[in-house]
C-alpha cells in the first residue's frame, strides 16, 4: 500500500472545484467523444472525479489507486446512479494482475509519482486491447519543478520530447498526439512553486462574487488554450493507439 500523503489527499478533496482539473477532464472526454461505449482502466484514479465523468458518459470504468484512503474516498463520493459502472480497487499499476484488457487506459498525473516509469508504461500497454487507446497527462517543464512537486512526491516533470520517447520505447504503441496545455498558468506555477515556495492557491468552497468571476475567467482562458497551438504549458496530454 502507498504511504499516505496528506497534501495530496487535501488536493483531491477540492478536485471537483479545481477549474484546471475540470478543463483537463474535458479534454480527455473530448478525445473519447465519438468512441462508443468503452471499458476503461483509470490508473491512479485518486478520489474518482474523472471516473464519475467517464461513467456518466456511458463507459464502464475500473479505477485503481495504491492508496486505501483515496479508494475509500472515491467509493464514498461515487453517485448511486453510477455505482454499477464504476469499480474501484486498491492496487498500483505494478501489482495489478493482467486478468483482462481494456479498450482505453487513462493515467492522469500518475507517471511522475513512479520512479520506474518505463516499467509502468510497459504494464499499461499490456493491459490495452489491440487497437485500444492510451491517454496520459503529466506535469511539464523541468524548470517548474519546485515546492508543489516536492509536496506531492514527484520524481520529475516532462517535456514533449522525453514523453514521446518514453511512450515510443514500447513498440506496441503509436503516438498520435502530444500537446502542451495550461500555458497561461506558467507564471503562477513558477511564482508559487519556485519563488514563494508555497502551495498553489486553492479557491474557497463558498466563492464570493469576485472569486466566482475570477474562476470563470480562468476556465474560459483554459478552454481557449485547448484550441490554440501553444508552444509550452504546465502539463502535457499524450494520446496513443495500441497496434494490432
Amino acid at each position: 500500500m502507498a504511504s499516505f500523503n496528506q497534501y495530496q489527499f487535501d488536493d483531491l478533496l477540492v478536485r471537483d472545484e479545481d477549474v484546471y482539473a475540470q478543463t483537463k477532464y474535458e479534454m480527455i472526454l473530448a478525445v473519447l467523444k465519438d468512441s462508443g461505449i468503452l471499458t476503461i482502466l483509470n490508473a491512479g484514479c485518486g478520489s474518482g472525479e474523472l471516473s464519475f465523468l467517464l461513467a456518466a458518459a456511458g463507459h464502464k470504468v475500473v479505477g485503481i489507486d495504491p492508496s486505501f484512503e483515496y479508494i475509500a474516498l472515491a467509493e464514498k463520493r461515487c453517485p448511486n446512479q453510477l455505482s454499477a459502472q464504476c469499480n474501484f480497487l486498491v492496487s498500483s499499476i505494478e501489482t495489478l494482475p493482467i486478468t483482462e484488457q481494456y479498450d482505453c487506459i487513462i493515467a492522469t498525473d500518475v507517471l511522475e509519482h513512479i520512479e520506474d516509469h518505463v516499467t509502468a508504461i510497459q504494464k499499461l500497454v499490456r493491459l490495452i486491447k489491440p487497437g485500444g487507446t492510451l491517454i496520459i497527462t503529466v506535469p511539464a517543464l523541468a524548470f517548474l519543478f519546485g515546492y508543489h512537486d516536492e509536496l506531492l512526491g514527484h520524481y520529475r516533470r516532462y517535456n514533449r520530447a522525453n514523453l514521446n520517447f518514453l511512450i515510443k520505447k514500447n513498440n506496441d504503441i503509436t503516438v498520435s498526439s502530444i500537446r502542451y496545455f495550461g500555458f497561461t498558468l506558467i507564471p503562477i506555477c513558477y511564482l508559487y512553486s519556485k519563488i514563494l515556495r508555497r502551495p498553489y492557491p486553492v479557491a474557497p468552497k463558498n466563492l464570493g462574487i469576485m472569486a466566482t468571476i475570477r474562476q470563470r475567467i480562468i476556465m474560459f482562458i483554459l478552454r481557449l488554450d485547448r484550441h490554440l497551438p501553444i508552444p509550452l504549458g504546465i502539463s502535457l496530454l499524450a494520446i496513443g493507439r495500441k497496434n494490432f
